[in-house]
């Protein structure tokens, strides 16, 4: 049977040659992450989909700093603006029972807005962020307010444009969708998110905060801040959270993406009303419904991610293609977009390097420069956007901050990981910063 044999061989050398190459993939991404790890301090879970096979699921860092807890796939992470997200096919649920109507101006939903702007804002304004509302309502991060309270927040805002004239990223708007979606459901937001997407979708590792309830293997957030290491609140706030008040997984997220690629939760005209171009938002870059689409090279690619005090995450979709990758963090610091960018292209076969550790500074050269520097404060507020006027320079883990930046180091000066419009020396007792040419002065504070 040597016909047999033969193509036994051949099958055999095929296989082992595309599991060399998904091996080869596999180093690649997780060197990228671990050198992200290595210099940013990353901390978190990644999954990365080829083609609709799942070559990627890696945890790194710690879940608890104060018990040594590591991350694993099953911790669950903050996903901040991702929730947007299921509130928009949420909202479009409402709209294929014909229980809303995404033209109708929102005083329809909502009779006790009194703001004048009631009549010309429609719910399709509201999910594409063209509804003129200002970014934020004013809400504090211990607030614990109904989404009909902070409805008293939104009223007083005015609007920045006429509705639908531009894109413009409204957090005050999703406030709105949640309320309508409460009065229209007549049920609590976190009823409707669990009920009609997370559990038909299986998501295990996906739910609604609840105040401060607390949550099994939930990621305690972290940040590096001009005082040290502190933990971070996992939502902005505390209240009903209609744009940021989930939790997730990278592995989660994918089964959610499969979910509404297959209309599980939606028929097809709807779906597609979540990743239509409704504005223009940049240069290659569109606004569906709280996804974002752009295009690099020739792909498409649909985008969603969410930044808190503490966490960090973000997700991309490629349907052409196949291909995926998820990334939730509990470090304020990590640079993930950055992070994003290298994945996706080691994932695609392009040139890219993990971040090299040696061009960080190193915290023992600097040591008699450690300590508390005060500037001008209107320098600072206009140069650098602070609302203080002193800026510490001190170290963590190995490495050297000022206030909770990461700093490198070129040819003796010290500046930041991420750009060299910004420099640091020294003259004796003074730090001198120059940005853009601006140039500040700051004297180190006795002890």
């Amino acid at each position: 049977m040597p016909h047999l044999k033969i193509t036994a061989i051949f099958l055999f050398l095929s296989i082992s040659i595309a599991y060399g190459q998904d091996n080869d993939l596999h180093q690649q991404l997780h060197q990228m992450a671990k050198g992200y790890q290595s210099v940013f301090g990353f901390s978190g879970n990644i999954k990365v989909v080829q083609g609709g096979k799942e070559i990627f699921e890696q945890s790194y860092g710690l879940a608890n700093r104060s018990f040594g807890i590591e991350n694993t796939p099953q911790t669950r992470f903050s996903i901040n603006s991702i929730s947007k997200t299921f509130t928009a096919t949420a909202i479009l649920m409402l709209a294929r029972d014909q229980k809303i109507d995404l033209q109708v101006p929102i005083k329809a939903y909502l009779p006790e807005l009194n703001a004048p702007w009631k009549d010309t804002v429609t719910v399709h304004h509201l999910l594409s962020h063209t509804s003129g509302l200002p970014r934020e309502s004013g809400i504090q991060a211990c607030d614990e307010l109904s989404f009909m309270e902070q409805l008293n927040l939104v009223e007083s805002k005015s609007l920045l444009f006429s509705p639908g004239k531009r894109f413009e990223y409204s957090n005050c708007g999703l406030i709105l969708l949640g309320a309508i979606l409460e009065k229209v459901s007549n049920r609590p937001y976190g009823d409707f998110i669990q009920q009609e997407i997370i559990e038909p979708l299986g998501l295990t590792n996906t739910g609604c905060y609840q105040g401060r309830n607390v949550v099994a293997r939930q990621a305690v957030p972290y940040r590096f801040s001009a005082k040290g290491l502190e933990t971070a609140q996992r939502s902005k706030h505390f209240g009903d959270n209609a744009g940021g008040g989930l939790y997730s997984t990278a592995g989660d997220l994918y089964k959610y993406v499969l979910g509404l690629e297959a209309q599980k939760l939606l028929p097809e005209t709807y779906t597609a009303l979540l990743f239509q171009p409704h504005v223009q938002s940049g240069e290659t870059d569109f606004e569906g419904y709280a996804w974002s689409i752009k295009k690099f090279g020739g792909e498409k690619i649909h985008f969603a991610a969410g930044s808190g005090y503490g966490t960090k995450s973000v997700i991309i979709r490629m349907p052409d293609s196949g291909n995926y990758i998820g990334i939730t963090s509990n470090w304020g610091n990590t640079p993930i977009l950055q992070l994003l960018r290298d994945l996706y292209l080691t994932l695609i076969g392009a040139e890219a390097a993990p971040p090299a550790e040696n061009v960080l500074a190193n915290p023992k050269d600097y040591a008699t420069r450690m300590g508390e520097y005060k500037f001008d404060q209107e320098q600072l507020t206009r140069h650098l956007g602070m609302d203080r006027a002193v800026i510490r320079l001190h170290a963590f883990e190995g490495k050297l901050f000022l206030n909770d930046e990461l700093l490198a180091e070129k040819e003796g000066t010290l500046m930041l990981t991420y750009t060299n419009e910004l420099r640091i020396q020294f003259e004796g007792s003074k730090m001198i910063i120059n940005i853009n040419g601006n140039i500040m002065e700051g004297q180190k504070l006795q002890k």
